[in-house]
């Protein structure tokens, strides 16, 4: 299954899907069709696909993610072909939960970054000046630190202004993991490589790093230049619009 949606195989989609087929025959297991009717959506069968996320919805207890995500597949198929931000959960500088439910709705700029990496530090105008112009819209920035000095990272937020939700998530953390943004060894540290930032042991991370989730949740690499406005105010559009 895997294999086929990373290489947009739908043969391999297929496979999977009458395996899963054969398992529901077995037991109707959740978690089987859940990810059946992610085969079906990619196969272009979203009534079939549909069903089968309704009746994950009818045997899942509680109120967990995947729940959520059916419902909303339910509600519109299309999404379950498309780029989703992953599920997380994070604690903010001043203690409130973010995740992808509690910021669904709203258009949100994930900025990855670093108290010590120069590049990144340039970007914060950029910054403020995006929150000013979209103040009053569904939008919020999510700066995620790969900053794992917890003490010189709340008294950096408190010295300077850094827009928006402040998350810290550490060198090679559980965000930067889940958004896929990296961590490679680099044997030499006097001459880095462009855009990334470099620890005294030779780790580097490819930060900064920015990107978008539209009011769904789907997710898009960016780059913090001119064109973002434009981006961004298009998919802001389309939110309050989503709300009417």
């Amino acid at each position: 299954m895997n294999q086929g949606l990373q290489s947009h195989q739908n043969d391999l989609v297929a496979r999977a899907h009458d395996e899963f087929v054969k398992a529901l025959a077995l037991q109707a297991y959740p978690d089987s069709l859940f990810e059946d009717g992610k085969a079906l959506a990619q196969l272009h069968k979203d009534d079939e696909g549909k069903a089968q996320y309704q009746k994950y919805v009818a045997l899942s207890r509680g109120d967990d993610f995947n729940k959520w995500r059916a419902q909303q597949f339910i509600a519109n198929p299309e999404l379950a072909r498309s780029n989703l931000v992953p599920n997380f959960g994070a604690l903010t500088a001043d203690g409130h939960l973010v995740s992808p439910r509690t910021l669904a709705g709203k258009v949100v700029l994930v900025y990855f970054w670093s108290m010590s990496c120069d590049v990144c530090l340039r970007a914060l105008p950029r910054l403020r000046a995006l929150e000013k112009k979209f103040q009053n819209q569904p939008f919020a920035i999510l700066n995620v630190s790969i900053d794992y000095d917890n003490a010189a990272w709340r008294s950096f937020l408190q010295k300077n202004d850094v827009p928006g939700l402040q998350c810290e998530d550490g060198f090679n953390g559980q965000l930067a993991r889940a958004f896929g943004v990296g961590v490679q060894f680099q044997s030499n540290v006097e001459q880095p490589t462009g855009n990334t930032w470099v620890s005294s042991h030779g780790l580097k991370e490819d930060i900064p790093k920015a990107f978008t989730v539209d009011p769904d949740g789907v997710l898009q690499t960016e780059k913090l230049n001119d064109s973002l406005d434009g981006r961004l105010q298009e998919l802001i559009s389309r939110a309050g619009h989503s709300a009417k």
